[in-house]
């Protein structure tokens, strides 16, 4: 069951939701509209045992440039 994430083209609210069922009616939480879109997402992939997430190239809990979290 993946957690896709939806932009409102009615009231240009972003959204994740649950989803159970490919058929299933998406309508924003916001304004209950059923004009979304699906939009691309980011998701992380491990290369070398360190996991490193495509959303951005750094990580933001950094305090250095040598991060033991994230690898940067």
């Amino acid at each position: 069951m993946p957690i896709y994430e939806y932009h409102c083209n009615q009231c240009q609210h972003d959204f994740e939701k649950l989803v159970f069922n490919t058929s299933e009616k998406i309508l924003c939480p916001q304004c209950k509209s059923k004009k979304v879109s699906r939009m691309m997402s980011a998701f992380a992939f491990s290369s070398g045992g360190k996991f490193k997430s495509t959303a951005s190239s750094s990580c933001s809990g950094c305090s250095s440039s040598n991060c033991s979290s994230c690898g940067s």
